[in-house]
């Protein structure tokens, strides 16, 4: 008995060094065990988000993949907007009516930030840091800006120590009383992740979004999701999916998973396909065919000469893009409602005669638009003779 216990005891003292060691190896450092559990936080946070399509581009030219409405603005390279081989690592927002840019830059230390520039006169004013959002210098690169059709919210990636590994996607707001933008938030999964996630847009216009990750990608390939915008946040209950599938989610393992809702994903793989047929079909934006009377047919922006009437014109031509962009949807709406089961009919029918009465306020807005450029070209041209 003696021995069988001295046995015991000299096993227990062997096994000790091993349990020591194996605590030792699973303890985490505080910034890795408070990195962990960010990432636990935001996979239980995940947003509940229907994705409508997914591509693998290369990487350097992912932009042309992003099929924006003409109302939403244009995202470019920095070199293709300015001309120049400098900054090829930055990127251009400019809004719908050409006179206003968000773009980066990068500078001599290799940080990159966010700037603001108003074209004059066909000419772009000297860059403004925008005001608020690396001010502590938490971020070492801040580029990829999209500013909202409300031009206060504004999303952009950065990588720092607020992220989950390098680039995340983050969302600010102007704040006019102050004169700069908010502290910025992460938008969280599962649009970011531990590789590079980056330009975030959301076209009001077509109610579509657009992201691009190389998670799980090569070296020079990307990911580009396509994704329907959400008017509040929502996300998975944990009564009603198991923490391995909300995890899922977050990764966007199967962008099939996500399409539970089924009339909306239609609906929306309608309106992504309308864009994308009517971009196919796009001709120069600078020929333009004005009536101002039997005689007179403008077919330039610089041919108009009344004072405003160039701008009205390009206001013109945006709600005149809005219309026909609503009629070529409506029109493949109405020819699913032909085969619509009933249920799908009762959630299709609010959607379809609110878009038909936007169309109708689009008409009257043209058509005033249209009759106020004529009479003040008419006046102008009357007086000048």
């Amino acid at each position: 008995m003696v021995i069988r216990k001295i046995l015991i005891c000299l096993l227990l003292l062997l096994a000790l060094p091993v349990i020591g060691q194996k605590r030792k190896t699973s303890t985490m450092m505080p910034e890795q065990q408070a990195q962990k559990e960010k990432e636990e936080r935001m996979v239980r946070n995940t947003q509940r988000i229907i994705f409508i399509d997914s591509m693998v581009v290369d990487r350097d030219q992912f932009l042309q993949h992003y099929r924006l409405a003409s109302e939403a603005g244009r995202i470019m390279r920095y070199q293709d907007i300015f001309h120049t081989q400098q900054q090829p690592n930055a990127y251009v927002y400019v809004n719908e009516l050409g006179n206003r840019c968000y773009l980066s830059q990068e500078a001599a230390d290799s940080t990159i930030n966010l700037y603001a520039s108003e074209n004059i006169d066909n000419r772009w004013s000297r860059p403004s840091a925008l005001i608020g959002i690396n001010d502590d210098k938490a971020f070492h690169h801040v580029n990829y800006p999209y500013m909202m059709g409300d031009g206060q919210t504004l999303y952009f990636a950065a990588d720092g120590d607020e992220g989950l590994g390098g680039y995340d996607i983050y969302v600010t707001r102007y704040d006019s009383e102050t004169g700069q933008f908010l502290h910025p938030a992460n938008i969280g999964m599962p649009f970011n992740s531990t590789a590079n996630d980056y330009m975030y847009v959301i076209d009001e216009y077509s109610n579509l979004g657009w992201f691009a990750t190389d998670r799980n990608q090569p070296a020079d390939k990307v990911c580009i999701y396509v994704f329907i915008p959400l008017n509040s946040r929502k996300t998975y209950k944990d009564t009603e999916y198991t923490p391995e599938q909300i995890a899922s989610f977050a990764r966007i393992d199967r962008i099939a998973d996500t399409q539970c809702d089924t009339l909306t994903y239609k609906v929306a793989r309608i309106r992504l396909n309308s864009l994308q047929n009517k971009q196919s079909r796009q001709k120069d934006a600078n020929a333009i065919n004005f009536v101002i009377d039997d005689d007179v047919i403008y077919t330039t922006l610089s041919d108009f000469k009344a004072p405003g009437n160039a701008h009205r014109y390009q206001k013109l031509a945006i709600l005149q893009n809005r219309y026909q962009h609503l009629y070529t949807t409506l029109q493949r709406a109405r020819s699913f409602y032909a085969t619509a089961s009933h249920e799908e009919l009762n959630e299709l029918r609010p959607e379809i005669l609110a878009s038909e009465q936007k169309q109708h306020e689009l008409h009257d807005q043209i058509h005033n638009l249209e009759k106020t450029i004529r009479n003040h070209e008419i006046k102008y041209l009357t007086k000048e003779k």
